[in-house]
């Protein structure tokens, strides 16, 4: 996976839970945000739930006779900003479903304003590279 095939993804699977950028001149969009360099810019207000995914994958080893196993994860993270919502239940299942061996961390939380999620979704891509001999 890519980060537009893993975004796509989850703003198909949260159509109709996720909350809203409002701009500093007034236009709204969706709050679904490729996490980067730096955080959302100054002056965008969120409001309900908003969804963040790590811009690059991490990346785990594990080597093999001969090779090295490269293992992909994507790091996404639900934070629901009104507290009258209940909607969180339903964003975790609908990820949970798509993605039964994601690995779903905070939820929910008693110690911050807001409830969150944290999920790590393994790639379904295993990328194998030879380790190279001594003798080489």
């Amino acid at each position: 996976m890519n980060i537009l095939q893993v975004r796509d993804t989850i703003s198909q699977l949260l159509a109709g839970l996720l909350g809203s950028y409002t701009l500093p001149n007034g236009t709204t969009l969706p709050a679904l945000w490729v996490d980067g360099r730096s955080g959302l810019p100054k002056g965008w207000k969120v409001s309900g739930m908003e969804a963040s995914i790590r811009q690059y994958p991490t990346r785990r080893s594990r080597p093999l006779m001969g090779m090295v196993e490269m293992r992909k994860a994507w790091e996404v993270v639900l934070s629901q900003y009104d507290p009258s919502s209940e909607n969180m239940d339903e964003a975790v299942t609908r990820i949970l479903r798509h993605f039964p061996d994601a690995t779903l961390q905070g939820f929910p939380s008693s110690d911050r304003e807001y409830q969150y999620a944290r999920f790590i979704l393994p790639d379904i891509e295993i990328m194998t590279q030879y380790r190279p001999t001594a003798y080489e």
